[in-house]
């Protein structure tokens, strides 16, 4: 199957707009490929730093697994 998630901004923004459906404010810290695929961190938190992980399937751009500290 063909990699759909090439590079690490993708995979970012695939992360944001899935996140911005929980929380308003996102700010990309880091994205790294792992396997198959993608390991975003977002800072979702306006005043202070929570960290929002979201595993991206690089093959699909399926969101696999998420972490949205409340």
């Amino acid at each position: 199957m063909e990699i759909k998630v090439k590079s690490a901004a993708e995979a970012t923004e695939i992360a944001q707009t899935f996140v911005k459906k929980y929380r308003w404010y996102t700010r990309p810290l880091k994205a790294v490929r792992e396997d198959d695929a993608w390991l975003v961190e977002l800072d979702v938190g306006p005043i202070s730093t929570v960290i929002a992980k979201i595993k991206v399937d690089a093959k699909s751009g399926d969101i696999l697994e998420y972490t949205i500290p409340s």
